[in-house]
């Protein structure tokens, strides 16, 4: 374990919706149940410290600092490009106000350009990077070549900053690909972090009651913030083409988030068809052990997205309960599912190739290794997580003080 006492930690993000603060959270949580000596300094937009136990925010080692409204608004309404540079300036702004010995960036692929091309940070940073694409192959589309092309050649812009010392990557397939175009930059697998909720028989059944799921039916669960890169057109038209017996046996629930646009289209189309699958609509922000509640209540995970980088938590989460998942194929998640044999993986395009997922399903030819499940759900928990960025960290502190 490398020396900490003078490590002066800033963590950085101006995004606090959907894993952001889950993230943030663990580390957090890390740092304070470890005593770890030094200084962590958190900043955020507002509310992250509201949902923290009170003895944090009275702790001398951990320093909340809120960016304000106004402040985050002019950055994040900026043009594509200017968006780059002004969250970037903020960063920089507050890490010059602070002075940490190292920033840690909690969605490096937003700040990309203002590590290669603008004001230099006052401190070493390290970040997480979410969405490397281009080692997937090319595809057929003219427009996704250009964008791989672009990712590619930003990302090797932005390795050649000095003040870039760790690249933690969920997609871990990324990382020899990338460490082979950054010699001087550590890139590091990193764990997903999913919290492990313990809930009884009595929780799941009355779950089960509330939402009204019929006897006789298998539950296949699409859960997280819904929006159209998770599938869900292309899953009700797979629904669509079940026989009549086929969706009798079948519950689908959309559990999660979702905008009031995106709603009315998603209820339109449910409205559309007829069928006799249960479909219900969950619409609201799930955390904490009613998350964990509800995969135990599923049958079958679903995790359609359409053409999705890196990982998904919600992988982890079925794992965790031993579900197994109807998945894309694509990418490093699509491998993930297929290698380890955690359920099937289709192409999450097709209306037809989903529908005989479910037909398999139903007819119970759909499984997984439960060994592989535990074994995924063991090596993806916040303490993990948490531990893989801070002691790289330290290793940083440690070589610098010397």
């Amino acid at each position: 374990m490398a020396e900490r006492s003078s490590m002066k930690l800033l963590i950085f993000d101006t995004i606090l919706n959907g894993h952001h603060s889950d993230y943030i959270s663990c580390l957090i949580d890390y740092w304070y149940s470890n005593q770890l000596p030094g200084q962590l300094y958190v900043v955020t937009p507002k509310g992250l410290s509201n949902s923290l136990p009170a003895d944090y925010s009275a702790s001398s080692r951990l320093t909340f600092i809120e960016i304000p409204d106004q402040e985050l608004h002019q950055a994040q309404h900026a043009s594509r490009l200017n968006r780059a540079f002004a969250e970037w300036n903020l960063y920089v702004k507050y890490a010059e106000q602070i002075r940490p010995t190292h920033a840690m960036l909690m969605y490096f692929d937003l700040f990309q350009l203002g590590v290669w091309l603008g004001k230099k940070s006052p401190c070493p940073v390290s970040g997480i990077y979410f969405r490397p694409s281009f080692h997937y192959g090319m595809t057929a589309s003219l427009k996704e070549k250009v964008v791989v092309l672009r990712k590619k050649w930003l990302l090797k812009g932005v390795l050649t900053s000095k003040e870039l010392k760790n690249l933690f990557c969920l997609d871990k397939s990324s990382v020899p690909v990338i460490q082979q175009m950054a010699p001087k930059v550590k890139v590091l697998p990193l764990s997903d972090p999913v919290r492990r909720y313990e809930v009884s028989a009595g929780e799941v059944s009355a779950l089960r009651q509330s939402l009204g799921v019929e006897d006789n039916r298998k539950v296949f669960l699409l859960f997280g913030y819904l929006d159209d890169r998770k599938g869900i057109e292309p899953v009700l038209d797979a629904i669509g083409q079940l026989s009549e017996e086929e969706s009798a046996r079948l519950t689908l629930i959309l559990a999660g988030p979702i905008t009031k646009e995106y709603r009315s289209i998603i209820d339109a189309h449910i409205a559309s068809f007829r069928t006799n699958a249960q479909i219900i609509c969950h619409y609201k922000e799930i955390k904490g052990a009613p998350i964990q509640a509800l995969f135990e209540m599923s049958d079958f995970v679903l995790t359609l997205y359409q053409k999705h980088v890196g990982m998904s938590s919600i992988v982890i989460r079925a794992a965790l309960s031993e579900k197994p998942l109807i998945s894309s194929d694509f990418g490093y998640m699509g491998s993930l599912v297929k290698e380890e044999n955690l359920g099937v993986a289709v192409n999450s395009e097709s209306a037809e190739t989903i529908s005989n997922a479910f037909r398999q399903a139903l007819n119970g030819t759909i499984t997984g290794s439960r060994t592989a499940m535990r074994n995924l759900a063991e090596q993806n928990t916040s303490h993990t997580f948490a531990q893989q960025i801070i002691e790289a960290i330290a290793e940083n502190t440690a070589t610098a003080a010397h």
